[in-house]
């Protein structure tokens, strides 16, 4: 009798650090095998089935920054990577990418590595240019190609991105707006919250007090089981904005979107326990807001979630303001924290404080 192996793929995913756990749980439901990770990590690697649909199912990871399937060669020199056995895997790589459904199609060849513009790093380019049959842009490729040094033991490594933009690139985010949240870290959040917890028989009830660009609100309904999702924010400019990101981002759900203040929310008596979740991302007093008016700010929005919350109501305030609303906190006698996950982007430092009731 003989048996047959399935082809793997050696593939790394790179992750923005306090999301990794995140990554890891949403990998597990898309039915990968992945050990731990810790919080601290930025890459996470891991072996797939060397097909289209594991491919695809990379390609849906709403966590990770990005995939990579890595190819490998022993030779000391980069220049090894232009082996024939090297550029047949990365033959294969492409052929296995270009028959994922939605299919990928790439532009340009765009090479990273330390001395990219050394003649030995640009011959390397070509050589896996005319492999694809692209041409090479240094500064616009989609088909981006890294080089480095093995991980483990001697030799070098080529990342082949899956995808022609970064995972974490939303294409629905065709606006611009100032401050708008990472898209993994608004995916963290809302896994960190919990789409099942409180969930009824119409689905959860969801509330975003500090809307903003619409990031968190969309996230939440990718995930599906939303009975509700109410998007609030101060400025209209905000609430039009999250409206033209739902249209464009195809999400399924009713979006129940109002121009309010958080102290107009906690007068509302329509309003009065209506909500399993409620998350807030106020603004860190930079781009937006002040340091100075947050503690008000934060005394008011504990007083809004307080009165949109149901009773097993499960909060969470994202801030890079953490004393400031630590110290409003402690003196709030309403609350525990539960969790408090931070995540690091762009030299922020935010932390989510998960709250639920004493």
């Amino acid at each position: 009798m003989t048996t047959t192996t399935e082809a793997t793929l050696d593939v790394v995913l790179t992750v923005l650090p306090g999301v990794g756990p995140a990554l890891g749980r949403e990998l597990a439901r898309a039915g990968f095998a992945v050990g731990a990770i810790d919080a601290d990590d930025e890459e996470v690697g891991l072996e797939v089935p060397a097909t289209p649909e594991s491919l695809a199912a990379l390609a849906a990871l709403r966590t990770a920054v990005a995939a990579h399937a890595v190819l490998t060669s022993p030779a000391p020199r980069p220049t090894g990577l232009t082996a024939t056995e090297v550029l047949r895997a990365f033959a294969a790589t492409l052929e296995l990418l270009a028959r994922q459904r939605p299919r990928v199609r790439f532009g340009a060849l765009r090479l990273e590595a330390a001395g990219s513009h050394t003649p030995q790093m640009q011959r390397v380019a070509q050589e896996l240019a005319d492999v694809a049959g692209l041409e090479v842009d240094a500064e616009d490729g989609d088909l981006l190609v890294r080089v480095r040094r093995a991980r483990w033991g001697q030799g070098w490594e080529l990342l082949v991105r899956t995808t022609p933009r970064p995972l974490a690139t939303r294409a629905w985010r065709t606006e611009r707006y100032p401050g708008a949240l990472n898209a993994t870290i608004a995916a963290a959040v809302v896994d960190e919250l919990g789409v099942e917890h409180g969930a009824r028989d119409g689905g959860q009830r969801f509330a975003d007090l500090m809307c903003g660009s619409g990031t968190i609100v969309i996230e939440r309904l990718a995930r599906g089981g939303v009975g509700e999702a109410l998007a609030v924010d101060v400025s209209a400019e905000a609430v039009a904005t999250t409206a033209v990101h739902q249209r464009a981002a195809r999400v399924r759900g009713r979006v129940v979107a109002r121009v309010a203040d958080v102290a107009d929310l906690a007068a509302d008596a329509t309003l009065a326990g209506g909500y399993d979740v409620v998350v807030a991302n106020p603004p860190w007093g930079e781009l937006l807001g002040e340091h100075e008016t947050n503690a008000a700010l934060y005394e008011r929005l504990l007083d809004a979630i307080d009165h949109l919350g149901a009773p097993d109501v499960r909060a969470g305030v994202l801030t890079h303001d953490i004393r400031r609303f630590e110290s409003v906190l402690a003196a709030d006698p309403r609350w525990r924290l539960v969790a408090r996950p931070q995540y690091f982007a762009k030299g922020h430092r935010p932390r989510l404080f998960v709250l639920a009731r004493r």
